[in-house]
């Protein structure tokens, strides 16, 4: 996973969606200078963070990690039990975080799936 190659589809993202670095922080709840260090490469984001902006931008996190499926993919159920235990996993997660968790997870199956 290379952040400047994910900033730079963030950075692509935005500009395709008409959006400023102003209005894509108020959409992901952070501040317009964490955008700009975070399509600058220098900074990560948390799941939730991550999440927020993907959405923001409608897009998947296959594209923001590789490169692959720019629109949003929905998770489906059967999808979500090929992962052994997470249920026990993410009980004590806030929603947010189960939210989060379980697009990073989709995405992540999805890549393996295409292998």
């Amino acid at each position: 996973m290379d952040l400047l190659e994910i900033g730079c589809r963030i950075k692509a993202a935005r500009k395709k969606e008409k959006l400023t670095q102003e209005m894509l922080a108020e959409l992901a709840n952070v501040s317009p200078h964490y955008i700009y260090e975070i399509e600058q490469g220098r900074k990560t984001m948390s799941l939730q963070t991550l999440e927020q902006v993907s959405s923001a931008l409608h897009l998947s996190l296959d594209y923001l990690f590789w490169g692959d499926s720019e629109r949003t993919n929905e998770i489906t159920a059967d999808s979500m039990t090929k992962a052994d235990g997470f249920d026990r996993v993410i009980d004590s997660l806030s929603d947010s975080e189960k939210a989060a968790t379980s697009r990073v997870l989709g995405a992540v199956m999805a890549r393996l799936e295409k292998q």
